[in-house]
């Protein structure tokens, strides 16, 4: 029976048994698989049994879905021991009828315990022995699993056992970053041989009972391109080479450097941002040099797409100024959409996108949801607004400054109706009604503008109220 273990942040772990043959996963009730916390989408994945197996696709969830340490762009196939990853939850796909049968007895050999062996760095041969749940592998003090070496960060990476002989390795924000198989990675699942470079040190995962003899494939050396993060390490392999290959190989290494410099310091100074691709800049920093050049370009929702989707919520990288400013700018286009739009359902989406974006700050995402509160609250725009007829003739309103300047009040006396002037009509009864709808209205958007809890379209309508009844002392 294949099953789907969901541990959360807290270390929560439920286990599910898959006897359907689709299961929706995500925020919203109706999935079949229903997970509570805000980074998750309300449809956010889907998995289907083909072909006895299992696969998983994204729903085009806001953070994605990671397999393995990767994110999916399209459907996955999914194997026994898999490690699916859902915003603050780790999903484990197990296949029980493929665990018992590997599960036949091992002799051990040597070893009680899994180990992570140095096969490059300051003490080939340390033997590093996995026997914790959550163990810090750093140079630091603090850390389990120590390693001496001026490239490795104090604290450099975490590992976890999830059974099995397999381990989840993790990124702790390391300056020079983690290398699984060759692949640079944040998250990596480990099982039994597999490499990991931390720095300019290689360590090998040997599983208990295992004999590790270090063949051709674990002599390594650094491959260095001119700067610390694009180094990385190889395998010499087992013979050496000729002296004169060598030094063609010095010759073409040189030249290749001299040529990668001046492409990053040369063209790429001149062009700007949008050719800053070189292989020495990372995902996160691509991204952000694509993004600035879309919104160059008057791309703000490529420009917004681009940093969203290519940086993860938990990279440093968001803090950056240059994210800052694409979703800044993203939210006030949005926002000033909003506003100008004819109908409320345009203007309720667009300020909708504000408010749900985990990656806008909480400024524009407050002035979003007031915005929807008050399209909620029915509160009239200033074009709905009925015209107000005025209760006597112009010119019988004229004052009369003969005798001086005479102090206008449009409204008559407090509490009680306008003074009309002798010989004039008296007020229409709709016309006395319509204004004491303005009137009313005024005052209900008065009180709360006085109370701080108007928002800004709502002290527009305020403002546009005074001027038609002629209150001009609460305009300002």
């Amino acid at each position: 029976m294949w099953k789907l273990s969901i541990e959360d942040d807290q270390g929560n772990t439920t286990v599910v048994n898959l006897v359907r043959e689709e299961y929706g996963v995500g925020r919203a009730e109706e999935n079949t698989i229903r997970l509570t916390e805000r980074n998750i989408s309300r449809k956010h994945a889907r998995l289907r049994q083909r072909d006895g197996a299992w696969v998983i696709d994204d729903r085009e969830s806001y953070n994605g879905v990671w397999v393995n340490g990767v994110r999916i762009s399209g459907p996955e196939r999914l194997s026994d021991g898999d490690l699916v990853q859902l915003g603050d939850y780790r999903l484990e796909v197990i296949d029980e009828e493929a665990r018992r049968q590997a599960a036949a007895p091992r002799q051990t050999l040597i070893g009680a315990h899994d180990r992570l062996v140095m096969v490059a760095g300051p003490a080939p041969g340390t033997e590093l022995g996995l026997t914790g749940e959550r163990m810090l592998i750093g140079r630091g003090e603090e850390c389990d699993l120590r390693v001496d070496h001026a490239s490795v960060s104090r604290v450099h990476a975490e590992i976890q056992p999830l059974g099995d002989g397999r381990y989840e390795l993790i990124d702790k924000e390391s300056a020079n970053g983690l290398r699984v198989n060759g692949a640079e990675m944040k998250r990596a699942l480990l099982d039994g041989r597999d490499t990991v470079e931390l720095g300019d040190v290689v360590l090998k995962l040997i599983r208990a009972g295992e004999i590790f003899v270090p063949g051709p494939d674990d002599t390594y050396t650094v491959v260095a391109t001119g700067d610390r993060t694009s180094a990385s390490i190889a395998p010499t392999g087992a013979a050496a080479l000729p002296p004169a290959v060598k030094g063609v190989a010095a010759v073409l290494g040189l030249g290749a450097l001299v040529v990668l410099g001046m492409l990053i310091f040369g063209s790429g100074r001149d062009e700007g941002p949008a050719h800053l691709t070189a292989p020495t800049l990372d995902t996160a920093t691509r991204a952000l040099a694509d993004a600035d050049a879309l919104l160059a370009k008057g791309d703000v929702e490529g420009a917004y797409r681009k940093v969203t989707t290519e940086i993860g919520p938990e990279s440093n990288a968001r803090q950056s100024e240059t994210f800052k400013k694409v979703v800044s700018v993203w939210a006030d286009d949005l926002l000033r959409r909003g506003d100008d739009a004819a109908d409320e359902a345009t203007r309720r989406s667009l300020y909708g996108r504000v408010e749900k974006s985990e990656a806008v700050d909480a400024a524009r995402r407050k002035r979003a949801s007031d915005k929807i509160q008050a399209l909620e609250e029915g509160v009239a725009g200033v074009d709905a607004l009925p015209e107000a007829r005025p209760a006597v003739d112009a010119a019988a309103q004229a004052p009369n400054l003969a005798g001086g300047i005479i102090k206008k009040n449009p409204f008559g006396d407090p509490g009680g109706a306008a003074a009309a002037p002798a010989g004039a009509a008296p007020p229409k009864e709709d016309d006395l009604g319509d204004r004491a709808a303005l009137t009313r209205q005024k005052n209900a958007l008065k009180a709360k503008v006085q109370t701080g809890k108007a928002s800004d379209a709502e002290a527009r309508m305020l403002r546009a109220l005074c001027r038609q009844l002629g209150d001009l002392s609460c305009v300002n």
